[in-house]
């Protein structure tokens, strides 16, 4: 009867509650550069495109993309891009607090989060179908020895999310290797295994062959360039995976050492009570993506594939959790709510991305958008307010990060948009290009934001422009 009134009532409530909640921060976002990106690819870029060399050159998957083509198909405006993320994050949020074998306080409280309520859900980039994605392999999992194929569609699905969502249903699939052989022999278990499923591994082996081959990233691509003539980057990238996005959100400076020590240590204890636990098992669903982030440029939100992977665990290993794990993740849950508030707050309050006002701006002194130079990735979510196809998404290959600004430039366009990171690093520069265009400059400030950390340099806007 309990297990009935909570199906029933207290289930689609909280959903309701949850629902009504990420409209309204949804309803006050404003999306920035990444969302932009990957809504112009998906409205301009064909489907040929988009497999052939858009992906590779984005580092992503196609999946995303084409949710956003349909959506758009459907006639989703750019004004309601937060429904493209809000839509499947719902979905996996009931899936959640109906099929997870877990507490009810920990169903009810996971999706108030940070990643699950605001960074995968109202910001909407690729990373928005892991949760539901996650879910769904985690329920057919369950079910692989009666609905084989099932698993192994949802393990594509979870594998087209992100390159971190590739490595994590890889992992699984080891993880379903070991999990089904070492239930008999070893030898036997593994010979047995094989035969029962050479269809299914062949499918799967095709869809990751398929998958390196597109997502492969071109040696001629600017921005990855860029990091590497970046001098000890590679060791703060190290240094940020292992210390921010779980419990700490602060850059790796010496003014936050307290903080970087506090996160390196969670993440640490963590990891190793989790390997104890779990052993092997952890192993296989977690090495190929600590690897990975290791070694690739990494930022706070990708953390966010630690949790699936750990949710995913917990999920097939239904024993107990030991203490210090209990309280480990009580840690995360609360440091984690605070987020959400604090995102919640400013979201209403603030300004996360600048763009519109910029917009705005540029049509109030009848500057036309076709008129104005971009020399930052930062800008492009500027072309959502457009429907000229020739201002469409960035090219990084041709451009990295930042556009040279040329003679022919100052002399033909009436406006030059840079972020507040490419001013202060290029400012003599910024103040010569001032001078030969005849340009004003004004600053549009955004409040950018990851967790409680500041990152407004990135979408803060200057605009070099005349009249």
């Amino acid at each position: 009867m309990q297990k009935e009134t909570e199906e029933r009532i207290i289930n689609p409530l909280y959903i309701l509650l949850w629902l009504g909640l990420t409209l309204w921060i949804g309803i006050n976002h404003e999306p920035f550069a990444d969302e932009a990106q990957a809504y112009l690819i998906a409205r301009d870029a064909g489907v040929q495109d988009i497999l052939s060399s858009v992906s590779r050159t984005e580092g992503t998957p196609a999946l995303w993309f084409f949710w956003l083509k349909f959506l758009i198909f459907c006639g989703l405006g750019s004004s309601k891009l937060y429904l493209a993320s809000i839509i499947p994050n719902a979905a996996a949020v009931y899936l959640f607090i109906s099929k997870a074998p877990f507490p009810k306080y920990a169903k009810y409280i996971f999706p108030l989060t940070y990643f699950i309520l605001y960074q995968y859900n109202i910001v909407a980039r690729n990373y928005s179908l892991l949760f539901l994605m996650t879910i769904l392999a985690a329920i057919c999992f369950e079910k692989r020895k009666q609905h084989p194929y099932k698993m192994i569609l949802s393990l594509v699905l979870l594998g087209s999310v992100s390159s971190h969502a590739f490595l994590l249903s890889c992992g699984i699939v080891l993880f379903w290797i070991y999990n089904d052989c070492t239930e008999k022999s070893k030898i036997s278990g593994y010979e047995e295994f094989i035969k029962q499923n050479i269809g299914k591994l062949s499918l799967w082996g095709a869809f990751v062959i398929l998958s390196v081959l597109y997502l492969y990233p071109d040696a001629n691509n600017q921005y990855l360039q860029n990091y590497e003539l970046l001098p000890g980057y590679k060791l703060r990238s190290i240094l940020s995976f292992l210390s921010r996005g779980l419990v700490v959100s602060s850059l790796p400076m010496p003014e936050n050492l307290l903080y970087i020590y506090m996160g390196l240590a969670y993440f640490l204890v963590m990891m190793y009570l989790l390997a104890k636990r779990y052993k092997i098992k952890f192993a296989l669903i977690f090495i190929l993506n600590i690897i990975f982030m290791l070694c690739v440029p990494y930022k706070p939100w990708h953390a966010g594939i630690i949790l699936m992977s750990t949710m995913f665990l917990l999920w097939q290993e239904k024993e107990g959790l030991t203490r210090p794990l209990k309280i480990g993740i009580s840690i995360l849950f609360g440091v984690q709510i605070l987020w959400s508030s604090w995102a919640v707050v400013t979201e209403i309050n603030g300004k996360y991305a600048i763009t519109k006002e910029v917009y705005d701006f540029l049509q109030k002194e009848n500057i036309k958008p076709q008129e104005v130079k971009l020399a930052s990735f930062n800008g492009i979510s500027l072309y959502l307010y457009e429907t000229d196809k020739n201002l469409s998404y960035w090219d990084w290959l041709h451009y990295g990060f930042v556009q040279k600004i040329t003679k022919e430039d100052i002399k033909h366009n009436k406006a030059i948009i840079i972020n507040e990171e490419v001013y202060k690093n290029f400012e003599e520069r910024v103040k010569e290009i001032q001078t030969q265009g005849n340009y004003q400059i004004k600053a549009f400030v955004s409040e950018h934001f990851f967790g409680l950390q500041d990152m407004s340099q990135d979408e803060t806007l200057y605009v070099l422009y005349r009249k």
